[in-house]
């Protein structure tokens, strides 16, 4: 009896130490398997200084939104319509949906997380659809560059892109 008392104390005083040292999440962006992906610190979800990747074990690691593919939104648009209209296996059939997606870089640019945060319409081809978008994806590692050199911290990119 003893020993279930004092192992309930230990639970609840870690507890309340750890949850005052984390910063109050606020606008919480999940994932299509609802998972978090990011976090706002501030209620004003538009601000950007003070967003949070949220790793899958809890961790918290402070991101910049300035990363950029290399010319334009655009280009990053043709090249994903590149590389899903003229893979081996497309089979002509329309998905007519948008898909909105975050990629999350460390502090050399390398691709540390990709992940979609809007449901397919065919819940039937999601996992297909998911790994397919999440390999067009990967193969933009290299492409992605940052105005200001002198930041040493972890960026995310936020896209969205329609699929005919």
């Amino acid at each position: 009896m003893k020993n279930v008392i004092f192992s309930c104390l230990f639970v609840f005083i870690m507890n309340s130490i750890y949850s005052q040292e984390l910063p109050r999440l606020k606008n919480i962006v999940r994932d299509i398997d609802n998972y978090s992906i990011y976090a706002n610190l501030n209620s004003n979800i538009s601000a950007t200084d003070s967003l949070y990747y949220i790793r899958y074990n809890g961790d918290l690691i402070k991101l910049n939104c300035d990363v950029k593919y290399w010319d334009s939104d655009d280009d990053l648009n043709e090249y994903i319509d590149r590389i899903y209209y003229n893979r081996y296996d497309y089979n002509y059939q329309e998905m007519n949906d948008y898909i909105t997606f975050c990629i999350v870089f460390d502090e050399y640019l390398h691709i540390q997380d990709i992940r979609l945060t809007k449901r397919f319409h065919d819940l039937n081809d999601k996992i297909r659809n998911y790994i397919l978008v999440h390999t067009i994806l990967s193969k933009t590692e290299g492409h992605w560059y940052v105005d200001d050199k002198s930041t040493k911290s972890w960026h995310i990119y936020i896209g969205r892109h329609k699929f005919y």
